[in-house]
């Protein structure tokens, strides 16, 4: 496994990532440092705030982000001609 700041310091040193910018956290507290594809080293983008794509790194690997449960509608009643 890749540590964390050894790869921010890699990223740094091949100017993949600016120095000395911190990375803002959003309003539930994760960052891209706690992202899946940044830990990873997945990553190739540079941004002030986590992306759309954020998922976060678990001890179980990628999950998924959670579906909305598919709700069957009732049949539209037969019109009587």
């Amino acid at each position: 496994m890749i540590d964390v700041e050894e790869a921010t310091r890699t990223a740094e040193a091949l100017g993949l990532r600016r120095k000395g910018t911190a990375k803002r956290r959003r309003k539930n507290g994760s960052s891209c440092e706690d992202c899946f594809f940044h830990r990873n080293m997945l990553c190739a983008l540079d941004l002030d705030e986590p992306c759309s794509t954020f998922r976060p790194d678990t001890p179980h690997g990628l999950v998924p982000p959670r579906q909305p449960a598919l709700l069957l509608r009732e049949p539209a009643p037969a019109a009587h001609c």
